[in-house]
């Protein structure tokens, strides 16, 4: 974007420089914050391009203030997408994008999935979610306070959309712009694997997350769909290869669903699968989702999976379920939004 105004209208190379200086490190709040710049340069940037690709629409503090989550309209179309940020106790300040304006992959315990699919965001699309957040973290006017982590976790499936995506990455790993590690991006998907080994040959070195959810190829095929071109044995593989290439660890998220995925017996099965392998489990309470009958793991069965992966040295943790009071799971507040429109309409 600043490139092309840059050489559109032949400025030194320090003019970009400025830019990027004021947009992702001193976090400006319009283009009349880049006061390196003359005012009528300013004044022609606004003429030309455009600050801010998405519209605010709604915005929900959860009531510890640890979880922010934002609703946003898209310019071009109008079509909602989320984001939410996450404030840890530790310091940490996490940004989970959505790289899609609803998702094609249709997990049966998604609510994203349940949209459907409504078309790919482009890399400004996602990078102007990171920027809002950092903006936001600068209102609140505390010492420290940036964006450090990002997780490609949001609406949509990264694989399918890896173009933008990468594109948005260089935006974050760059110097002159955010200049963040690869080590804080995590990109989660649920395993389709030609573009997964696309994303390792691009040099790709940051964290992964498989939305994993079954213990074996059966259970996974019925939750979700990806599961029956690219089988459980095949995505392994392939995961033992990045594993083999990068020496990091791949994060497993299993969804704990009542009397399906949380039973003893799937327990041992998840010990099989993950032994002798280079993991982390992360085990994620169910939020209840339109069209299923899927319940919420109770303590009980939680306590039995837990002690079952315990026993067998598996490095797991329970997600901390951070912004339920903000329905901040994928997809919920837009699924509530759309469906309170849809009674409008009716």
């Amino acid at each position: 974007m600043i490139k092309e105004f840059v050489e559109k209208n032949k400025l030194p190379k320090f003019r970009e420089n400025q830019f990027n200086q004021a947009i992702y490190k001193d976090i400006a709040f319009s283009f009349d914050d880049i006061t390196t710049w003359s005012k009528d340069l300013r004044e022609k940037i606004k003429e030309e391009v455009e600050f801010f690709t998405l519209e605010e629409a709604r915005v929900i503090v959860s009531k510890r203030e640890d979880t922010i989550k934002a609703l946003f309209k898209r310019k071009k179309d109008g079509k909602l997408i989320e984001t939410v940020l996450m404030r840890h106790r530790d310091g940490r300040n996490t940004v989970c994008v959505s790289c899609m304006v609803g998702c094609p992959v249709n997990c049966r315990f998604c609510a994203t999935g349940k949209m459907g699919f409504n078309g790919n965001l482009d890399a400004r699309e996602i990078v102007d979610q990171v920027l809002w957040a950092s903006r936001y973290l600068k209102k609140l006017d505390l010492e420290d306070q940036k964006v450090t982590n990002i997780v490609f976790m949001g609406m949509g499936e990264p694989m399918l959309n890896l173009k933008s995506v990468l594109e948005s990455i260089d935006v974050f790993t760059d110097e002159d712009k955010y200049g963040m590690s690869t080590r804080r991006i995590t990109i989660s998907t649920s395993g389709f694997i030609p573009q997964m080994n696309q994303l390792f040959e691009s040099g790709f070195r940051g964290r992964l997350a498989i939305s994993l959810h079954a213990p074996n190829q059966k259970l996974r095929a019925e939750l979700m769909p990806v599961a029956e071109k690219f089988e459980l044995d095949e995505l392994m593989r392939t995961l033992d290869n990045y594993v083999e290439l990068t020496n990091k660890r791949v994060s497993y998220e299993y969804i704990m669903i009542k009397d399906k995925t949380d039973t003893a017996e799937s327990a041992r099965e998840l010990v099989d699968l993950m032994k002798n392998r280079l993991h982390h489990v992360n085990l994620i309470p169910f939020n209840p989702v339109r069209g299923e009958d899927y319940k919420r793991s109770p303590k009980e069965n939680i306590k039995r999976f837990t002690g079952i992966l315990e026993d067998n040295g598996i490095n797991f943790t329970i997600r901390v379920t951070m912004g339920d009071d903000v329905d901040a799971a994928c997809g919920q507040l837009v699924t509530k939004v759309l469906k309170r429109e849809r009674r409008t309409r009716d």
